[in-house]
């Protein structure tokens, strides 16, 4: 701690500019001087946040990854979420786990359905910075405190028969989707999580969503729609955005989207221009599950495999977003990265990803 006395703050900074993201983040963790010095040199700095970030990205691109694996003994992840503290599964009996992302420690269980479920009941998640959000096939909409898994809302607000396929939450609302196609937004009000806009202009089911502040996508077996959610409509396209939605990711005004057991590779789309960017790995692979974080996108193959059949590899694919939304980067030119998981001995196909 000595050294602040001196004023060296350009040699400490690049000092903790050369740790590890977990040893950085346990930095924090010493003192209130670090904690400080780190928030305001570091996190709070451009130059530095670039440095931070082109370096993680070459670390992706470029590095060996380090690989933990969490076996709690649980039958049947169905979703995942994670950010840079904590990971939530989402598993097939209505509950879900949240686990520390750097020990694996379990956290906290959520109950994601108010009833006894004998049968399979899968549970899909989002995770915001205050809040996770949870749905099941059932119809059952949790919101619970991600700090200590206190349940703030519950509720088959889409209809008590009504199966709901998409949840995003955000620092300003909750969106979700129901089967008939409506959306739903709830929002913080008045110290509770209430239904704030029920939007019924969409009639056909919705197979999945995704969302970022004012703009959101639906998808269904037809088509892709974009949605203000300021003005709480659909957003007249253009023309048809047509594509048979497995499941996609939004980084407005950008759609990325796979086709699961319909088409192979993933499709780009521009929503406000409703034009096709690009059609990457057409002749590849199936991928049935995608998610888009800041810089990369991450799918996983469709890839059923059986005890007793061939114990083919299961694929996990990262690609460049920018590079994909760029027209002048050619297809045989786009960075991307397989990384490959040995089937287990039961059933094995890769459910869900999510990268930070």
């Amino acid at each position: 701690n000595r050294l602040f006395e001196y004023d060296l703050d350009e040699i400490i900074q690049k000092i903790f500019l050369n740790l590890t993201p977990i040893d950085l983040k346990n930095c924090r963790c010493v003192c209130l001087q670090w904690s400080g010095f780190i928030k305001k040199r570091l996190w709070n700095s451009k130059p530095a946040k670039k440095q931070l970030r082109n370096r993680l990205i070459n670390q992706w691109k470029f590095s060996e990854p380090m690989l933990n694996d969490y076996d709690h003994g649980l039958r049947g992840v169905n979703f995942v979420v994670c950010d840079e503290d904590m990971i939530v599964c989402g598993y097939t009996r209505g509950q879900a786990r949240a686990y520390d992302i750097n020990t694996g420690d379990l956290k906290f269980q959520l109950e994601c359905n108010d009833q006894l479920v004998r049968l399979y009941d899968g549970v899909q998640l989002d995770l915001g910075s205050t809040v996770i959000g949870a749905i099941t096939d059932t119809g059952t909409v949790s919101l619970w405190n991600r700090a200590d898994g206190t349940l703030l809302y519950q509720d088959k607000h889409h209809g008590e028969q009504e199966q709901v396929l998409g949840i995003k939450v955000t620092d300003d609302y909750v969106l979700t989707g129901g089967a008939d196609g409506s959306l739903f937004i709830l929002k913080l009000m008045e110290g509770s999580w209430k239904i704030a806009h029920k939007m019924y202009e969409n009639k056909e089911g919705i197979t999945h969503i995704d969302a970022g502040g004012r703009w959101a996508v639906t998808g269904t077996r037809k088509e892709i729609k974009l949605w203000d959610l300021e003005e709480h409509s659909l957003v007249e396209n253009v023309k048809p955005v047509l594509v048979k939605v497995w499941m996609l990711s939004f980084i407005y005004p950008h759609a990325f989207v796979v086709g699961g057991e319909d088409w192979d590779g993933v499709q780009v789309w521009d929503m406000v221009r409703c034009v096709k960017i690009r059609h990457v790995m057409e002749d590849e692979k199936p991928f049935h599950n995608i998610h888009a974080s800041s810089r990369f996108i991450t799918i996983s193959e469709l890839n059923d495999t059986w005890a007793g059949e061939d114990n083919e590899l299961c694929s996990v694919v990262v690609c460049d977003v920018l590079e994909l939304i760029d027209k002048k980067v050619e297809e045989k030119r786009l960075w991307k990265r397989n990384f490959e998981f040995s089937p287990g001995a039961y059933f094995e196909q890769i459910n869900a990803v999510s990268n930070r």
